[in-house]
This record gives structure tokens, sequence and C-alpha cells, in this order.
């Protein structure tokens, strides 16, 4: 077939398919799951419903949560466990419950808070209400209970009574319905009208109904599908009944006009189209937390919401992504793919699969169609076509797949990939690049190209004579090979040139490229290098798929292969993402005000203190992937870079009103701007009641100036006379100064004389003390004569007796003068020292006189008749008895006293 009517398929195809609206029938549609632990163990959920911009909101056992793609919230409210919802928009939500329903409405800060419109309570004695049902239709709200159904429309409820005892309702084509133990009932003008023909006794339990080809098809919990048509009620028989006989159904939901969503308690999740053909059925064992599915809502967005006995699940209905996770162990983690006739083949971890194309659709509990090829266990790296037969590269070595059986060609060791050049294969391998080449029709090794070793997990061709290299962990080759396919001339980009991880090379129209997880770079042969750093979004669309050198693979015009971890994934092209029933929005979640200490909820309108004004606004599109956001404010009138977060911070803000727009890009659709205002008030000492103060006080002080003008006039004269009267006080003050000065000096002249005379005096005293001393040492030498004269005793024994006598009386007659004077001139200093230091000699006392009279060491060796040196050992001789510390003052410790 030519590239062109391949191409004129694609395009004829993917006409049809957008026409025909199908749902994918390969795969598990795009699912993802929240735990319990997600949206804080709030219990089960009962009822689903989301707003018209997307938001999601469930009943819960502990009230309503709400999520917007980014945040889960929770809002208590009505007492009991919440049963069911109905969201009018997203901030108006009427919810039912354990003996109670009511309203919740969003406040300024963009919180709900609840009131209840239930006011029959007291009248309901002995009955418990619960209300597990709620239906919006032309502006009625329908609360609905066993034995009641409350109508709540304009501020007013009515009550209308149940004939005997609700069993279930459900709406269909604007019309509600339920079933009552005397039948089937529809409202009309708020009044209940019995459904003719339909029977009164064992009625199945009923959970929902639609309509189809003019019936209402009715779905039972236990017994599968029933039809009333022409007031004929049956029972369907297809296989779609008997399965959801067989799972027991416990909720429905229609997704759009032609398919229906079934959930049930035992089996998980059944989609079928109106004529009965299951497309998909998904449980736990294809990625579901567990089997049992207790409510379902589809948004406008193409969300089919899941409340599961364990957690929350919703399913992307319109993605063109479908997907194959292996929980089961049944065939591995994909790494490529080949589709010959209608047969798939399938390269994992564990081996080479196939299975039947048509047969691979999501009807079945579980993907375990897949047969393995004998031989093939291990890993397989890539699939390729060459010659119209499909060759394995395998981690045993190089395979060609021939009547569903293996064959082997050389002894390789770990196969990469295989590529065709002129005439030979190059086989990259664990350990370099292998060459095959044909000899009589068949394949065989030729040799080992030189000069590239290691691991090639890539080989693409670039021109006849060039090919290029991935090795990884070491980089890119570029090689120009001759006739005999040696590398004569050689490129070598090391890894280290590449930002990011996972080299992966790729030739497009503008030349070759290397790809890493974040990065592009282009090659030019001009210059023979790599430049440009783009962040790249290969596969950003497809979670889990694999980095390296793994990329997809284009089965057919309709489908594209992926490898992801723990199996694969399809991309159907045919299939474009539907638009959704509403435009997207943009919304406003949270608005905080904030400064270096403190942070506080405000609201669009609010007016800011001066004090916080700094804002952090966040905004979304709820439920939507791979958004980007841009703004501006009314200060900078440019749209903002692009960014993948909707969380704006606007430091600094001026006071004065202020604008910010924000629009999101989804799809490549652009969501209309959405605005918020705010106002920051001026700091008080630029508010009006300011500037008047201002003005008022400007008139006071020129007021004050002009009257203290006149002042100074009035006291200049005063102001005169009192300088002179302060001139004749300074120069009174200054000759009183000048006398007082003098007498002062004259005071300190007598003062100094007197001191002079003292220390004359007392240096006499001191000298006369000395001459006494002198005599002493005199009289005591004679003394000591005498005695000698006595040792020798002659006649003259009475005289000596005589003289030493007299001398004796010299002796012992002290001379007090210098110790009376001292105590008369400084009061009685010799007894103070006597009465505390009794120690003292009389020495001692003379040396703290003359310390007290302050003279110096050589004065008082002078005055002693003693060595300077010694008076410094009497002095420290003194200071112990004392009692006076080394660094204590003597002087001035003997001058206190």
């Amino acid at each position: 077939m030519s590239l062109l009517a391949t191409y004129l398929i694609f395009f004829f195809g993917s006409i049809f398919a957008f026409q025909s609206q199908q749902l994918p029938e390969k795969g598990v549609p795009y699912l993802k799951n929240f735990t319990p632990a997600d949206y804080d163990h709030k219990g089960k959920i009962w009822s689903i419903d989301t707003a018209p911009n997307g938001i999601a909101y469930m009943a819960s056992n502990s009230g309503i949560l709400e999520y917007d793609g980014r945040e889960w919230k929770n809002y208590s409210g009505s007492d009991g466990i919440t049963r069911s919802l109905v969201v009018v928009n997203d901030s108006l939500i009427y919810t039912g419950s354990d003996l109670d329903f009511g309203v919740w409405k969003r406040n300024e800060y963009l919180e709900f808070e609840y009131t209840s419109l239930y006011p029959f309570r007291e009248d309901l004695t002995g009955i418990s209400e619960e209300f597990w049902d709620i239906h919006y239709i032309d502006d009625n709200v329908f609360f609905v209970s066993a034995n009641n159904i409350y109508v709540y429309s304009e501020g007013n409820l009515t009550k209308i009574a149940a004939p005997t005892e609700i069993q279930n309702s459900f709406t269909v084509s604007e019309t509600l319905y339920f079933l009552d133990e005397g039948g089937l009932f529809r409202i009309e003008d708020l009044s209940p009208k019995q459904v003719p023909g339909f029977p009164k006794n064992n009625i199945p339990e009923m959970i929902g109904a639609y309509e189809y080809e003019g019936s209402l098809i009715m779905i039972s919990q236990n017994s599968g599908l029933y039809q009333y048509k022409n007031e004929v009620f049956s029972q369907i028989n297809t296989e779609l009944s008997q399965v959801l006989n067989e799972g027991n159904v416990f909720s429905f939901e229609q997704i759009d006009d032609t398919h229906l969503a079934f959930g049930t308690i035992l089996d998980g999740l059944y989609i079928s189209d109106k004529n009965g053909n299951i497309l998909h059925h998904i449980n736990k064992n294809k990625g579901l937390q567990n089997n049992t599915v207790l409510s379902m809502h589809q948004s406008s967005f193409g969300h089919l919401w899941l409340g599961m006995d364990y957690g929350v699940s919703f399913l992307d209905l319109s993605n063109e992504h479908t997907f194959f996770y292996d929980y089961r162990g049944n065939f591995g983690t994909g790494y490529s793919a080949i589709l010959r006739e209608d047969t798939f083949y399938l390269g994992t971890n564990q081996g080479l699969y196939k299975t039947d194309w048509n047969e691979l659709n999501n009807y079945r509990s579980e993907f375990d169609n897949f047969e393995i090829i004998e031989g093939s266990e291990g890993q397989v790296w890539s699939l390729t076509t060459i010659e119209d037969q499909i060759w394995i590269g395998h981690d045993r070595g190089l395979f060609t797949l021939q009547d569903n059986k293996l064959n082997r060609l050389g002894d390789l060791r770990g196969v990469w990939t295989i590529q065709p050049y002129k005439d030979h294969l190059l086989v990259g391998t664990y350990n370099g690049i292998s060459i095959f080449r044909k000899e009589n029709s068949e394949w065989s090794y030729w040799k080992q190209m030189e000069l590239i070793v290691g691991s090639c997990n890539q080989i693409l061709i670039e021109d006849e004579q060039t090919i290029w290299v991935n090795i990884p962990n070491y980089g890119v080759i570029r090689a120009s090979l001759d006739d005999d396919l040696y590398p004569t001339e050689r490129e070598i980009y090391l890894s280290e040139e590449f930002d990011g991880n996972n080299q992966y090379l790729r030739i497009e129209e503008d030349g070759v490229q290397v790809l890493t997880d974040t990065h592009k770079f282009e090659y030019s042969a001009s210059e023979g290098s790599f430049s440009g750093q783009i962040q790249d979004q290969l596969n950003s669309k497809v979670e889990d798929v694999l980095q390296g050198t793994t990329k997809p693979v284009l089965l057919n015009y309709e489908f594209e292969f992926y490898p992801i971890y723990n199996g694969f994934a399809l991309k159907n092209l045919s299939m474009q993402k539907s638009k959704p029933d509403t435009a997207y929005q943009l919304v406003f979640r949270n608005v905080k005000a904030y400064n270096n200490d403190e942070v506080r909820k405000t609201f669009g309108g609010a007016e800011l203190s001066y004090t916080f004004n700094n804002l952090r606004v966040e905004s979304i599109v709820p439920n939507q992937e791979d958004v980007e956001y841009q703004f501006k404010t009314d200060a900078n009138e440019e749209w903002s870079d692009w960014s993948g977060s909707g969380i704006i911070e606007l430091i600094g803000m001026k006071y004065g009103d202020s604008q910010l727009s924000v629009r999101a890009n989804v799809d490549g659709t652009i969501t209309a701007a959405e605005n918020i205002y705010f106002s920051v008030n001026p700091p008080w000492y630029r508010t009006w009641y300011a500037y008047t103060a201002y003005i008022f006080m400007a008139y006071i002080l020129i007021w004050v100036v002009y009257f203290i003008q006149g002042a100074k006039l009035k006291k200049q004269k005063k102001a005169l006379l009192k300088d002179q009267r302060k001139s004749l006080h300074k120069q009174e003050k200054r000759y009183r100064q000048k006398i007082k000065e003098a007498e002062e000096a004259k005071l300190k002249a007598e003062f100094e004389n007197v001191k002079e005379q003292l220390k004359s005096k007392t240096i006499e005293l001191a000298t006369k003390a000395r001459e006494n001393d002198e005599k002493n040492r005199i009289l005591e030498s004679l003394n000591e004569k005498l005695k000698r004269i006595e040792e020798s005793p002659e006649n003259i024994e009475r005289r000596v007796t005589e003289l030493q006598q007299i001398v004796d009386s010299h002796i012992n007659s002290d001379d007090n003068t210098f110790e009376i004077q001292i105590d008369e001139l400084h009061k009685d200093f010799y007894s103070t020292l006597r009465n505390e230091f009794s120690e003292l000699t009389r020495y001692d006392l003379r040396l703290c006189a003359y310390i007290k009279l302050g003279f110096d060491s050589k004065e008082i060796s002078n005055l002693l008749n003693i060595k300077p040196s010694s008076v410094y050992i009497s002095r420290s001789r003194l200071r112990k008895k004392l009692n006076i510390e080394s660094d204590e003052d003597l002087h001035g410790y003997l001058g206190s006293l």
C-alpha cells in the first residue's frame, strides 16, 4: 500500500471516527484513583455531582467533599450521613442526609455554609427519614425519602406523601419517576400519577432507567434489565442483562445519548452502548481500587466519577489514550509492538507475546488473552519489520519470527536494535555493532564494526555514508562509513554535554536531535556541534511512559503504541479529544493577604489594610490536566508568560483600586479572562481625614505664628530690659567669682605654706629623734663596756655600780617628743595604731608616721639612717602586721586613720 493511500485511509478513518463519537474500546481509558487518605478519611462516597465549571462534589459520611483537581476540601453541616446531593453551580448545592436536607451557599470567603430546609422533624414522630435521592428539574428541587417527597421552589417547601413506601426514584427526560409498593409513579404538576400497566406486586428493586427506541429500560439490582413499553413490563434477556444480574448493580449513569455506565457491588464497572454491547469492563484486575461502585456521575468535561467502597476514581472517556496495565502478571512491561494483519505482537520484559487484534477489546474482565511464543522468554528490546519479516532484538540474541517460531541468527548476546543499511543489517548489541549480510538469500553474521564499542542501543541512518549511534552513559557518535563499513571519521559527543538524563536520538525534517528528560538539543552540520536547550514535552500526555530509547510505534493508520511501566498504552489517532459540553472555566479558589508576620483570608472586592498589601490568589481550571496560566494587572497591561501554576503572588501592592486578570490554556483553548478586584487602603497619614487634619493644623500654625509675632513686638521692650538686667547680673556674678577665686587662691597659698611648715617641723622632729637615737646608742655602748668591767671585779666596784646606774637612767629616759607631736597633729594617730595593732614596735609606729606624712622611701631611709632597700623590707613587714594586701595602697590606708 502506498504512503498516499495510507494517509487517505487515515484521513477518512479519522473523519468517520470523529463523526461517530464512539468511545475507545481497546484498553482502559485514563484512570485516576484517590484513596481515603487523600481526602482525609471522610467515609464512603454515596453521591457525586459536578458544577458547570468542573469542580466535583461528593456526599460522604462526614458532609460534602469538594475536589478541584488540586486540593480536597471538606465541609460539615447537617447531622448524620450525607446521602445525596445535586449541584446547581459551584456556589449552590442541595444535600439530603439522615433526618435532614438543606442548601449550601458560598460566603464571601469562598467557603460553603449550610442551612437546613427540613422543618417537619417534630411532625414525624417515630419516622426516621433518610434522603437518598435529590432531583433538580425546572428549578425545582425534589428531596426523596421512603415516606415523602419534599419540593423546594422559590423559597417554598411542599410535601408530597408517598402512596405507600418509596423504594427508589430516578429522572428520565426531565420527568421524575419513583417506585412504590403500589407500582411506578411519575410526578406531574407536583402530584404523583401512576404509570398504567406497570405491575404492582413482586417488583424487583430498581436503581435507574433510561429511554431507548420509545421504551423505558429499567435497571434492577439483582435481575438484570427490564423493558416497559406500551403498558407492558418485561425482562430483557441479553448478555448485558445477564452480567448485570451476576454483578449486583448498585449505581447507574447515562454517559451520553448512546452510552451507559453500570456500577456493581461484585464486579466493578460496565460501560455499554444502548444496543446492549459491552464496551468496557473495568474492575480491580484493571486498576480500580476495588470492585464495588456505590455512586457514579458523568461530568460535562468527559470524566466519569466513581464513588468506590474504598476511595474515589474517575475515568477520562474523552482521552485518546487507553492503557493496558498488567496487574495479574499476564505479559509484563511492554517495550515494542508490531501489528501484522490481525495479529498483535508485543515485546515485553517477559518475552514475545501475541494476541488477536480484534479481541484486544476491553469487555473482558482482565487482559488474559496474550499467548507467549515458545522460546522467547526473556527481555525483548525491539521488534522490527524488514523485508516483510519480523526481527526481534532480544537479550539472548537476534531472532526472526517465522510461522510463530523463533529462528536465531548468529551467536550474539544482548541485541538492542536492528537497522537496515544499504545491503546490510546493523545490529546494536551490548558490546558494539554487529554487521549481517545476505548470502544465498539468507542473512548471516559478517563482522564486528571497528572503533565503536559499548552498549549501542540506538542506530540511526542520516544518509548513505553517515550513521548515528547512541551509547547510554557515554554519549552519541556520528560516524562516516566507507564501502567496507569502516568508520573513517568519528565525532563523539559525550553525555556530559547534554543536560538531563536518558539521552535519546531522533531524526526530524530539520535534522538530528538529542532528547533528554528535560531538554532538546539540535545538531548543526555546519558547526559540527549541538546547540539549544529547549525543554521538550515528548510523551507528556502519557503517564508512566518508559524513559530512555523506547519510543512510540505506529501500528497502523489508527493506533500508536506507547511503552509504559507494567504494561503498554495505545493512542487512538482517529479519535480527537471531544470538546466539553460547556466551555472551560477558570475559577478563583483562595485569596489570602499577608505580611511578614500574619496571613489573612480575604475575598474579591475586599478592602485591604495597607499593612497587608501582599496578595496570594489561587486560580484553577477545575479537574483538567496540562493547564497553563497567565495573568496581568491594571498596573501592567502585558500578559505574563505561560506557567503551569495557577497560584499568583502580588507583592507590595500600591494603595488604591487594583484589578487582576487571569486566563488559562487548556489543550490549545484559551479561556475567557476572569477578573478579581481589590482595594488597598492608604496608610492613615494619606487618608482624606489626615489631609483635613493637615489643613486644619496649617491654619492653626499660621494663626499661632501671627499671634507669636504680635506677642514678640509687645515683649521686645521687656526683653531688652531683661537683657540689661541679665548683663548687670552677669557682671556682678563675674565680680563675685573673681573675689571668690582670689580668696580661694589666698587660702590655698596659706594652706601650702602651713603644709610646708608642717613638713619642716616634722623634719626637725625627725632629726631630733634621730639625735636621741644616736645618744641612746652611745649610752648602750658605754653600758656594754661597764658590764665587761663588772665581769672583772676590782676595787672600784662601788663606782662602777654608780656609773652603771647613771647610764641606765639615760638609756631608760625616752624622748617621746616626736610621738606626742604626731598625735597632736593627727588626732591620736599612735594611740589608734597601738589599740588596733598591739604587735607594732616603736620603729614600726614611726615608719607608719613617715608614710602617713607622705615621705618617700629615700626620705625615710635618711630619717632612719638606713638603706632604701631596708625601707622596702620594712614596708612589706608592716603590711603583714597591718593585715593589708600587697596590692593595697599603704599610704592611703594610713591616711584614713
